[in-house]
């Protein structure tokens, strides 16, 4: 899902320009412009000037195998296909583009279901894959080019499809109109053309949820009252900061996030703006309603370590003895099995109940299965179901997957599905918007380096901006201190979303036993414990709002050309 936007135009027939000149007796290499990247704190970035291609996401390894779930998303809501058009047999495109093709995947999945069509894939830099079955290989070209700052290297009327995916990280808003002047020319009358985008979202956190990850060991502040009530708790002292303090965590590298795309005057909702560009370019436009992912369910905790059964009191937030061996019980044998399944769907989900609810906004949300109560996943796996710890966190009102917008607010009818079924959308688990999650926040640390240096000409030009998110920098060796900390905000970020995203429950559900865990010291053992004690407590707060939080919002937008 890595789809590079730009590319300076050279195929396999015609080469490319280099960097460097070919010497007359031919013994100096070339090195091509599409195959240079920079490393800069381990990251793999492309060569070219953000001037001339703005994408800001590094081409690391587990960057470009995100492309690989966009794929699997829409084979799965297609029943198999690549394509939201329905092509018959004898209508499937003779030769195709694949417009930005990252590392080329949609192309050699098209090129397994249509066994006919030549492909085009075109990218900035050379990333594809290029170990191919003979009977694929000879039907599969890569060109690497910048359609932002050259014509596309093709003949007019050329292509009868173009796939797009994924470009709009890249695209300024003013270049989207010789975009699609180009798109309109190599495309040939009656071709059609589908675009499949992204909007552009930093996925937060909620305080209530990192709060009590941020909790050290200290001496409890809470007054037992005689009828048996706590006054002063660890959630309030958390959870509670004033209006000066940001909503979450990570405001400042959401400030920096937005900074990065609104800077190289990008849009972050495409979703937005490129229905109209549709509409002008093309005929016999289908528009799909903007589809969003929710926030997954809040895992279940994970148990405490197995060598607790010989810790030490540790006061009104510890557990007594018989309580905490309670908690080191493991889960009972007799529990039911989830079915092994790696896809988007499950057994099970086909046999929860499902529920619909239309908002007054034009948006449509659908349950496929009630989500696990905080006190049912913690009886099944970490806590007992006479623990009183668990009893009286609130069930949550049970919650959709998903929503599907119309094209304005104003539209009041239940937005259409034109190249979906319901059916298929709720046949997604829980689990998988873990996925969705996954994505995004991993597109986030993608930008790791040009985040770096937003924070660094904030730095230099622009402090007073820093304040309300409380950096200080110190004069004796600033850069060097201010990247360590920059690095610290990366890794917070990047431990907290894994927590939030929990793969370990997909692999529960999967068969896998949870890892045998080390001995705990003494003083590990009471920070165990009172952590596990805020994260109970902190989960009481938690609000229906904060989980119908989109972290993925997509849109399918389909046209021919006249």
């Amino acid at each position: 899902m890595q789809k590079t936007v730009s590319a300076t135009a050279s195929s396999s027939s015609s080469p490319p320009r280099s960097s460097t000149n070919i010497s007359i007796d031919g013994r100096r290499h070339t090195r091509f412009k599409e195959t240079q990247f920079n490393y800069r704190y381990g990251q793999k970035l492309h060569s070219f000037e953000p001037e001339k291609a703005p994408y800001p996401i590094s081409y690391d390894k587990d960057i470009l195998e995100l492309e690989h779930l966009d794929g699997q998303l829409v084979k799965y809501l297609r029943q198999g296909s690549v394509s939201f058009i329905n092509f018959h047999e004898a209508e499937r495109p003779q030769r195709c583009l694949d417009l930005g093709c990252g590392t080329g995947a949609w192309v050699i999945e098209a090129a397994k279901e249509w066994r006919t069509t030549e492909f085009v894939g075109f990218d900035l830099v050379n990333v594809q894959l290029k170990a191919l079955d003979p009977s694929l290989e000879e039907r599969i070209q890569w060109v690497y080019g910048n359609f932002l700052t050259t014509r596309l290297p093709f003949e007019d009327d050329e292509f009868d499809h173009i796939h797009i995916q994924s470009i709009a990280l890249g695209v300024p808003e003013n270049k989207w109109n010789v975009l699609f002047d180009e798109i309109c020319r190599v495309l040939c009358p009656g071709g059609s053309v589908e675009m499949i985008e992204d909007d552009i979202i930093f996925p937060s956190l909620p305080r209530w949820f990192t709060a009590p990850m941020r909790a050290k060991p200290r001496r409890s502040t809470s007054v037992h009252l005689p009828e048996g009530s706590v006054r002063g708790s660890i959630s309030s002292s958390l959870l509670e900061s004033p209006p000066s303090i940001p909503n979450h965590d990570h405001a400042l590298l959401e400030s920096l996030y937005k900074a990065v795309f609104e800077h190289r005057f990008i849009n972050m909702k495409p979703s937005a703006v490129l229905p109209s560009y549709f509409s002008t370019y093309f005929r016999q436009v289908t528009l799909g309603p903007v589809l969003s992912f929710f926030m997954p369910p809040l895992p279940p905790l994970q148990p405490l370590s197995p060598r607790m059964a010989t810790a030490y009191a540790v006061g009104p937030l510890g557990l007594d003895a018989e309580r905490r061996s309670v908690v080191n019980a493991a889960p009972p044998s007799s529990s039911p099995a989830r079915p092994i399944s790696v896809s988007f769907s499950s057994a099970m989900s086909k046999e929860s109940s499902s529920s619909t609810s239309e908002s007054s906004l034009g948006s449509r949300e659908r349950s496929h299965s009630s989500p696990l109560k905080p006190s049912e996943a913690l009886s099944s796996i970490a806590v007992s179901d006479t623990d009183d710890h668990s009893e009286d966190i609130p069930s949550p009102t049970p919650r959709g997957l998903y929503a599907l917008e119309a094209n304005g607010l104003a539209d009041k009818t239940a937005p259409r599905l034109p190249f979906v079924t319901v059916e298929r959308l709720d046949s997604l688990t829980e689990r998988s918007l873990a996925m969705h999650l996954h994505r995004a926040y991993n597109y986030v640390l993608g930008c790791q380096d040009a985040l770096w240096e937003e924070l660094k000409d904030r730095l230099r030009n622009r402090r007073e901006e820093l304040e309300p998110f409380g950096w200080e920098d110190e004069e004796e060796f600033e850069e060097v201190h201010n990247r360590k900390k920059f690095e610290r905000l990366l890794e917070r970020y990047r431990s907290d979303m894994q927590s939030r995203v929990s793969f370990w429950c997909s692999l529960h559900d999967l068969g896998w036993p949870q890892p045998a865990r080390e001995p705990l010291s003494k003083a590990e053992l009471i920070e165990e414990e009172r952590m596990h004690e805020a994260m109970l407590e902190s989960r009481r707060t938690a609000s229906f709002e904060d989980q119908q939080i989109p972290c993925r919002s997509i849109r399918v937008l389909v046209g021919f050309k006249p």
